[in-house]
């Protein structure tokens, strides 16, 4: 069965209508199936969600991982992993307790993304991974 995960930001009339559409569009068949439809509210600046970490590695890292192979190989999920957050998500700095500053690696973890950013990082692993890898999601 297909995971179904789209995420909507809210500016105006036309951006509701588009809501309104695809829940009348899945409703009867999510209804038929017995499975429920979820709506989350939240502000694009809270800290990412645990849904949106799901998605990105059972719909996007996973099948990436499934059908790209690079010189006769596969990788694993955990290096697609790595390899898309060093592409699309930037390093920054940390102020150190001696008063330096390092440069510490991206993060999808808890606390250090939020849900409007996760959702702008996925999308652009997955346009990657479907226009650059020919990666093909459902």
């Amino acid at each position: 069965m297909t995971e179904i995960h789209r995420e909507f930001v809210l500016r105006g009339r036309a951006d509701w209508q588009e809501v309104v559409a695809t829940v009348r569009a899945a409703g009867p068949a999510m209804a038929e199936r017995g499975t429920p439809l979820r709506l989350v509210l939240v502000d694009e600046s809270q800290d990412r969600l645990e849904e949106q970490v799901k998605f990105y590695w059972s719909a996007v890292i996973e099948p990436i991982a499934e059908q790209v192979w690079i010189g006769g190989r596969q990788f694993s999920a955990k290096a697609w992993h790595v390899e898309m957050k060093e592409r699309f998500l930037p390093v920054r700095e940390m102020r150190m307790p001696d008063g330096t500053v390092r440069m510490v690696a991206p993060s999808i973890a808890r606390g250090e993304i939020t849900v409007g950013a996760m959702s702008e990082y996925t999308k652009k692993v997955a346009a990657h991974a479907a226009s650059e890898l020919g990666v093909q999601f459902d």
